[in-house]
């Protein structure tokens, strides 16, 4: 079934973009209903983005030059995005933010967390407030209180998800293509971060650069062993120990835990906590500071 469209035609009222939910949930009383959408979940490199997009129920939108297809970002051309986002960021009865989660919290917390908090950011950034929520996907968002109502492909079938749609969409093309100039080998002005055959073509001949996404996988496996091994240690969280095996192993070379020591003995980077690998048989082992430097760290995160 082909994807509902929702049109912005000339001396047309607003009204008749709003899909049937959109119009019920006005005619329930909320005043100021607004829809949130993220885009950059699935790249290697680059934050993730999300816009949200609001309406109050008195609103008055002008009419337009010309008539677009609204539909989620994905179907539309790179020029019509561009066209429609200027249309709305020129519109005062629109309401939109944007929000970035950039990847070395993405590796803290995972993509899914991350993509909570840039919907958290938007929506605390919002003003006003919106008493009504759309979220496109199953997924709402944890501790809200106002009224949400997540739905699968919610940016083909609600007009203010394909609007944020839009926005997130554009908002983050236009920042790969400043990166572009940041980072010049690795074409982020054609692929936005996605994992395209140039991509990984320039991954596997440059290596990762600082905003490339380490905790998915075509990244890790494109690290030197010596970072992957910082990499592992680095997400170790305080309170808990791995064992050299243990490290071997996530980097798939299981017999290699003694060159995870030697790795580790060489570190210099304070925020790789090396103290939190031990030995299998339940001692410390050896620590560039001493083992009874790292046996009371340990000790101090109650560790062991």
């Amino acid at each position: 079934m082909p994807a509902r469209l929702f049109y912005y035609r000339i001396a047309l009222d607003i009204q008749m973009n709003f899909s049937s939910q959109e119009k019920l949930v006005f005619r329930q009383g909320y005043r100021v209903i607004a829809g949130i959408d993220e885009v950059g979940r699935g790249c290697l490199a680059g934050p993730v983005a999300a816009a949200i997009v609001a309406l109050k129920r008195a609103y008055v939108l002008r009419p337009y030059l010309k008539t677009y297809a609204l539909r989620d970002s994905k179907s539309l051309t790179a020029k019509q995005r561009e066209e429609i986002f200027e249309m709305i960021k020129n519109e005062p009865s629109i309401e939109w933010r944007v929000s970035f989660v950039w990847p070395k919290v993405i590796d803290r917390i995972n993509i899914w967390q991350a993509t909570l908090l840039a919907w958290q950011r938007s929506l605390k950034k919002l003003n006003p407030q919106p008493d009504f929520l759309f979220l496109d996907g199953k997924m709402g968002m944890p501790r809200l209180k106002i009224a949400q109502r997540p739905i699968i492909k919610g940016d083909q079938k609600i007009f203010l998800l394909a609007l944020a749609s839009i926005i997130a969409k554009v908002s983050r093309d236009r920042l790969m293509r400043q990166l572009e100039q940041k980072y010049p080998d690795y074409g982020f002005a054609q692929h936005k971060g996605y994992g395209t055959k140039l991509h990984f073509n320039r991954l596997k001949k440059f290596g990762p650069c600082q905003i490339h996404r380490r905790s998915f996988r075509p990244v890790f496996e494109s690290l030197p062993f010596a970072e992957k091994v910082y990499y592992i240690v680095s997400q170790i969280p305080r309170g808990q120990v791995m064992t050299y095996q243990g490290v071997a192993q996530k980097i798939d070379q299981p017999q290699a835990y003694r060159a995870v020591g030697n790795v580790l003995n060489k570190n210099v980077n304070p925020q790789v906590p090396c103290h939190r690998v031990v030995r299998s048989d339940g001692r410390v082992g050896g620590y560039q500071q001493g083992s009874y430097l790292k046996e009371k760290l340990l000790k101090k995160e109650k560790a062991i």
